[in-house]
């Protein structure tokens, strides 16, 4: 299990994850496109819940999100979430429950924040060629489990503005909702929705009549904002700015 060397650099997405996503996503201008509709659970809604209690906690912890959220979104820890929590194999798998210990880390969303800086602090100072899984065993061996300076370097006082506690909560359970609503991993949802982008959906949320509502009654409404914005926007400004590099390229 390990990370990215830097996450928020990770690999774009192929046209064909792309292509995959639009079709989840039944591309709003394409009225002829038919798909059943996926509405949440209690249960869907509740693994929500626990993605935003874990966010929530790296803010309070100092963190910010524009760096946390790549962290978490491209790791491989965010992998175990997928298979947990995901509608095929929630929780019933006993036997992955109990080799990953899904239930404790669930109780203590610090150890899962620490245990992320944990692994990045030991796989950025493996070598180029070395292998990050066997880096992380023998350091695991070794017991040299020292502290990460990202951690080190946090403020003696929790973080108790609420407004990034708010953010960073909503973050944390909008993306666990795209990853459930069209079965994505967190790295695909994440390659689609940057911090950027989700932060400037939070601030345009904040001035409409959505943000005195539940955040639980309105998480279908602001992903299919979400997914309309990627879609018809987003995706096509991707493209048109690629067009334009490559015209660029071809007149050199």
């Amino acid at each position: 299990m390990y990370i990215s060397r830097n996450p928020a650099k990770s690999r774009p997405l192929s046209a064909n994850v792309k292509r995959l996503m639009r079709l989840s996503r039944a591309a709003p201008k394409n009225g002829n496109v038919v798909r059943e509709k996926r509405h949440f659970t209690a249960k869907d809604l509740a693994c929500c819940g626990k993605q935003g209690d874990l966010f929530m906690e790296a803010a309070s912890m100092g963190f910010s999100m524009e760096d946390f959220a790549p962290l978490f979104m491209t790791s491989q820890l965010a992998g175990v979430f997928d298979a947990s929590f995901s509608s095929s194999a929630v929780m019933e798998n006993e036997n992955l429950a109990n080799l990953l210990q899904i239930p404790v880390l669930l109780k203590s969303p610090q150890l899962i924040v620490e245990t992320l800086y944990w692994i990045d602090d030991i796989i950025s100072k493996s070598g180029e060629g070395e292998n990050k899984s066997l880096a992380l065993t023998e350091a695991y061996k070794a017991e040299k489990l020292k502290l990460p300076q990202a951690l080190a370097e946090l403020p003696a006082e929790p973080n108790r503005n609420v407004d990034d506690l708010a953010y960073a909560y909503w973050l944390g359970f909008i993306y666990r909702c795209e990853c459930l609503l069209h079965e994505e991993s967190s790295r695909m949802v994440y390659g689609a929705f940057s911090e950027k982008i989700m932060h400037a959906a939070y601030d345009q949320l904040l001035k409409t009549p959505m943000a005195n509502e539940n955040l639980v009654d309105i998480a279908e409404a602001i992903c299919a904002n979400l997914d309309k914005l990627l879609i018809e926007k987003i995706w096509p400004a991707e493209k048109k700015e690629q067009r334009k590099r490559q015209a660029a390229e071809l007149k050199r």
